[in-house]
């Protein structure tokens, strides 16, 4: 686990950068700039669509890397699989933009009547999709020499501040919105640049194209895991932003979608560890099924698990036991602050897709990994259904529990799967130890009395209590109960390391 803990840790600390950043750009910068329906529009839909849109077009090239990536290790063979990642994509794009502009009067007839603003973009879709593919893309490439902070610092960090420099010129009249939507894009293209960049400069950039990669022996492998992906994939990133998709077309449109996505980002705070871990684990998870290593990857199942519930679960405390409070302190909070209970269940969800460890990628990166295609495949139609009941009945909130009734569901029934077929699962005692130290953590700072409304130094004191409360029951308890080896090493040699450092300045 130490390169996938030094990698993680790293990949956390930007995500973690970039999350204080994009919480600012939406509750402040966005807030204040943007009306309820621009910002619907430019901090949820026009960065999401693409996101699902490119799942498509990539044709499964991230997954197919990562779990072919040890069949090209020489000079040669490295330089056919960069080739390979570069140019598959374009067939995928090409597919994409036929169809996108096949289906433009289902588009505009969808979205036309409580979503106007999303039909006067139609066209920005398409170079926003071209841009995020191909910055996944090479990030994949990175990924695979087991290298994702500095790509994660382009992708979470440069991008955030370039909206954030975008939207502030638009406040102050700089450029006009259509000129702010025009300039996201351009953020794209100067963030692949950067990522090619960096590339040259850690010897992984090639100045020829190699297209020995059809010749290869595993081309045709590669090619049948990559049509299954593709599957799996397109449903795997329409999922996290269905209701993004959907809500647009209710009642409330664009307006409704920016309450939801306010709220949501606040619980998906929650699940950034999960991110970076999967990215690091995906490669040495591949690599032991190579060698059939199935105790290795039952570690890494188990380890995962406990440390990422404990991560999620200690970052959710923190957000609900202070909840009223954070909306209090953010502009239009008598608007958006009617998300409250969308954090409560979009928190929980994460939580359950957090305990229930590296399901995916242990399934992706084995011979099952078509049974994940056809979970994935459940899991879309589950929350389509659901959502189309809920949503019309209970609005943002509906969109919340159709995310949480569907994620649960999904969680289990690959649990079972996974324990049935390979005999791992992802639980053991600690699990336990963490749902009681965290129903504890939660009624120490539930019994601490709220404080005056609109008296922000009582409400930051409060906070700070139960904080720090939640702090010293939920930690403390999982150092003193030694839950997790990894968090208490962890622990110990931040511990070490400044009593070194203090030794040192004396």
């Amino acid at each position: 686990m130490g390169i996938i803990v030094r990698q993680g840790f790293k990949s956390s600390i930007v995500s973690y950068v970039g999350v204080v950043i994009g919480i600012f750009n939406i509750l402040i910068l966005y807030n204040k700039f943007l009306t309820q329906e621009q910002l619907g529009l430019y901090a949820s839909t026009l960065l999401t669509f693409p996101v699902i849109y490119m799942s498509f077009a990539l044709l499964g090239v991230p997954s197919v890397a990562v779990r072919f990536h040890s069949r090209f290790q020489d000079y040669e063979s490295r330089r056919q699989l960069f080739t390979f990642i570069l140019i598959t994509p374009l067939v995928g794009l090409a597919a994409f933009v036929a169809l996108y502009l096949l289906f433009k009067p289902l588009y505009l007839k969808f979205y036309l009547d409580h979503s106007p603003l999303l039909v006067r973009y139609y066209y920005v879709f398409i170079p926003l999709t071209v841009g995020m593919v191909y910055l996944l893309a090479l990030e994949s490439y990175s990924r695979i020499h087991l290298r994702i902070a500095v790509p994660s610092l382009i992708r979470e960090v440069g991008l955030r501040l370039a909206n954030s420099l975008l939207v502030i010129l638009f406040g102050f009249n700089v450029i006009t919105f259509d000129t702010m939507v025009n300039l996201t894009v351009v953020s794209y293209v100067l963030a692949i640049a950067a990522m090619l960049v960096y590339l040259y400069f850690q010897g992984r950039l090639y100045s020829r194209l190699d297209f020995g990669f059809i010749r290869h022996p595993a081309f045709k492998e590669m090619y049948r895991y990559g049509l299954w992906v593709l599957l799996g994939g397109a449903s795997a990133a329409l999922l996290p932003h269905i209701e993004k998709v959907l809500l647009p077309a209710f009642e409330g449109g664009l307006g409704s979608t920016a309450v939801f996505d306010i709220a949501s980002r606040i619980a998906l705070v929650i699940s950034i560890p999960r991110n970076s871990i999967v990215m690091i684990s995906a490669p040495i998870i591949s690599e032991a099924y190579v060698r059939n290593d199935i105790p290795s990857i039952d570690s890494i199942y188990k380890k995962s698990s406990l440390n990422l519930f404990i991560i999620g679960t200690f970052l959710f405390l923190g957000i609900w036991a202070n909840i009223d409070a954070i909306f209090g302190l953010i502009p239009k909070s008598e608007i958006y602050s009617q998300g409250k209970w969308v954090v409560l269940m979009v928190g929980v969800s994460r939580i359950v897709d957090m305990m229930t460890g590296l399901n995916s990628e242990i399934l992706t990166n084995s011979r099952f990994y078509r049974y994940d295609i056809v979970f994935i495949l459940f899991f879309t139609i589950l929350i389509l259904l659901s959502s189309q009941l809920l949503i019309p009945m209970y609005g943002y909130n509906g969109a919340a529990a159709a995310a949480l009734l569907s994620t649960v569901t999904y969680n289990v029934v690959k649990l079972f799967f996974i324990r049935k077929k390979m005999g791992i699962q992802p639980f053991t005692t600690a699990t336990l130890k963490v749902i009681l130290l965290a129903a504890a953590a939660y009624l120490a700072a539930w019994l601490v009395p709220s404080g005056s409304k609109g008296d922000l130094l009582s409400i930051m004191a409060i906070m700070l209590v139960r904080s720090v409360l939640i702090t010293i029951v939920f930690l403390g308890g999982i150092l003193l109960w030694n839950v997790s080896e990894d968090i208490s090493a962890g622990f110990q040699g931040g511990r070490q390391l400044v009593m070194r450092t203090l030794r040192r300045n004396r």
